[in-house]
């Protein structure tokens, strides 16, 4: 499975890019957000890859940022959304904010997303709620927003390494609290380090 693929920007067409791997062209999909924060043709990017199978095929979807990788595989997780309806909800606003409204029980704003409605935003808070007080809350006692420069950085930092987790394949329950754990206590590692860490926590489990 692909996890994370570095390469030449060769081709911009719509949702759709190419990167150039060494000599191999890896077409993928890409939100709106991450369309934005592109460079130019034939720069050199980094894209952290999710690969989902769709009538047969392979289709794979980039993203700049691990955070916009984890809220899309968490929105997935939801029952009606789909790849083209979570991108638009990312691209709706700050992933940060989105999270707090769905731990909040915002339903009315969350209702104002693309594509959303009264319906789904009642079962994104209710199918998403508990999971994202993780991310939201592990590091403070305030859900209602996390202002501490310090804090956010590790709120994303867990986002980051459980969305890592995923694309190796592991479930989003069985990796909750060993990564909060890891987090906690190493938080200023590389992500590849705390990602070792979780591994070993796991294997000895």
């Amino acid at each position: 499975m692909i996890g994370r693929l570095r390469g030449f920007l060769i081709l911009k067409n719509g949702s759709e890019i190419m990167v150039d791997v060494g000599g191999v062209g890896y077409r993928m999909l890409v939100s709106a957000a991450t369309l934005r924060l592109l460079p130019g043709i034939d720069a050199e990017v980094t894209l952290w890859v999710t690969t989902r199978f769709r009538d047969e095929a392979i289709v794979l979807y980039g993203f700049l940022e691990q955070r916009e990788q984890a809220m899309f595989l968490r929105l997935l997780q939801v029952s009606g959304v789909g790849p083209k309806l979570a991108f638009a909800i990312i691209a709706a606003g700050d992933i940060g904010r989105l999270q707090r409204q769905i731990v909040n029980q915002e339903v009315d704003e969350l209702a104002k997303l693309p594509g959303v409605g009264k319906k789904l935003s009642r079962r994104l808070v209710v199918e998403l709620g508990d999971q994202l007080k993780t991310e939201v809350g592990f590091f403070s006692d305030n859900v209602l927003g996390v202002d501490n420069a310090n804090e956010t950085g590790k709120t994303q930092t867990l986002a980051e390494l459980k969305a890592a987790l995923q694309v190796l394949g592991y479930r989003s329950s069985e990796v909750e609290e060993p990564a909060f754990r890891v987090v906690r206590e190493n938080y200023g590692e590389s992500l590849e380090r705390l990602l070792k860490l979780v591994l070993q926590e796991l294997h000895r489990g």
